[in-house]
Order: structure tokens, then C-alpha cells, then sequence
């Protein structure tokens, strides 16, 4: 028979004792680390920002190295890293991460900085008459190639169509025509046009996209190399060229 348990007697098991000054210590210190942590990724974020123009690749990897440096890093401002566990040393990895991750996509965009060269897209040529206002042809470059047929056409100009943009603006627009047999190059205004009516045969009834342009300039010769030069604030100028042949 079962001896009855009395009243008076211990449990097996007794609640270990509370020590509250080791916890709020253990507190204060996960809350410093997770500070230093963001704000170790700020210089990692400013590292990689600082190798992104030379290779991104390596910009990326030296990111997370200088994650990896909190292991040494910490100890020297007076963390103790001995407590820490595998699960310890996993959170603060990932805060880094995505901190570091964070700060640098901010340094890599406008107003801080600006990697993206401008685009130049969409060329199209066709033959022209001042005051036309039908359906322009809007033929699209072949291997950087049109030929047009103006005298047969009755036409006595060159409508060239395009588009210019930039993720911050343009800070220049060139065209430079140069006309076939030697002749002096020059360089026609480039009219913005965004917004208005397209005039592409097939595109009735839509509008000119943002950032679009046309040089518009007299036929004279049998063939024109014409040259379009973009550029921003801060990166290398980008150039299209397509050859007409009049």
C-alpha cells in the first residue's frame, strides 16, 4: 500500500532563487550590444559604399567582414562576448545584416549618392516636312542602321525620335550630326516633347513618354551619323549613334 504523502514534507523539485542584479545585467548588456551592433553596421555600411565604384562584389563581401570584425570589435569597448551563445551571436548577425543592408541601400541612392548612369532608349527616324502633321513613320534602327528615301518620298527633312532619362535628371543633353562626305558637324536642339500627342504611325491617341526628345534637321546630304550624348551630375556621360542614310 501507497504511503500517503504528508503535508509537511519537501517536494522533489525547489524553484531556483531569482538573482535580479545578474538579469538586469544580462539585460543592459543585450541592449548595449544590440546598439553597437546597429551602429557597427553604420561603418559597414559606409565601407561598402566607399568600394561600390571600384567592384560591387567586393563592396558586398567587405560588408560582411566588417560584420564579422564585432567578434573583436566588441570586447574592445568593454562587452563581455564570454556569456554569449551560438543563439546570441546569430541575433546580432542578423541585426547587423539587415542594418547593414539598410544604411547602404540609403548611401547608395539619391541625395547621398547616385550609380545609375542615364539611359538612352527608343530611337526611331523618319522622314519629314515642317508643318507635317500626319503619321510619322518612326523607323527603329537595324544594327544602327536607317535608310530613308526622301526624294521619293517628297520629304525635305529628318525627324529623329528618342528617349533621355535619368534616375536623379540629366544634367546634359548633345546631338551632334554629322553629315556623310565631310561635311561640318552641327547640333540641333533637342526639344523636349513628353507629354504630347504621339505622332508614330500606330501610336494615335497615346502621348509621348516621359523623358522624350526630337532633333529635327534639313536633308543635305546622302547620309548623316547622328550621335546622342547623355549625361548626369555624377557618372560618365552614355552615347547612342545610329547612321541614316538619306
Amino acid at each position: 500500500m501507497a504511503r500517503r504523502k504528508r503535508k509537511d514534507e519537501e517536494p522533489d523539485w525547489v524553484a531556483p532563487e531569482f538573482d535580479e542584479v545578474r538579469y538586469m545585467r544580462t539585460e543592459i548588456q543585450a541592449a548595449r550590444t544590440a546598439v553597437v551592433t546597429i551602429g557597427w553596421a553604420v561603418v559597414g555600411a559606409i565601407v561598402s559604399f566607399l568600394l561600390y565604384s571600384v567592384n560591387p562584389a567586393l563592396a558586398f563581401f567587405a560588408g560582411i567582414a566588417v560584420g564579422i570584425g564585432m567578434y573583436f570589435m566588441l570586447p574592445l569597448i568593454g562587452i563581455d562576448i564570454g556569456p554569449f551563445k551560438r543563439r546570441d551571436w546569430i541575433g546580432h548577425g542578423v541585426t547587423y545584416f539587415f542594418s547593414w543592408l539598410a544604411f547602404w541601400i540609403l548611401l547608395l541612392n539619391p541625395p547621398i549618392g547616385d550609380f545609375t548612369v542615364p539611359t538612352i532608349q527608343g530611337i526611331s527616324v523618319s522622314p519629314y516636312t515642317p508643318g507635317y502633321v500626319g503619321d510619322l513613320a518612326c523607323i527603329e534602327p537595324a544594327s544602327g542602321r536607317v535608310d530613308l528615301n526622301l526624294v521619293m518620298l517628297g520629304n525635305t527633312s529628318i525627324f529623329v525620335l528618342f528617349r533621355a532619362s535619368d534616375n536623379v535628371g540629366l544634367a546634359s543633353l548633345l546631338v551632334t550630326v554629322s553629315p556623310g562626305g565631310g561635311g561640318s558637324p552641327f547640333s540641333p536642339p533637342a526639344t523636349a516633347i513628353s507629354g504630347l500627342p504621339d505622332q508614330c504611325k500606330g501610336h494615335r491617341g497615346s502621348v509621348y513618354p516621359g523623358g522624350t526628345f526630337n532633333v529635327t534637321f534639313p536633308q543635305q546630304a546622302s547620309s548623316y551619323t547622328v550621335t546622342i550624348v547623355a549625361a548626369d551630375s555624377r557618372n560618365p556621360p552614355v552615347s547612342a549613334v545610329v547612321q541614316i542614310t538619306a
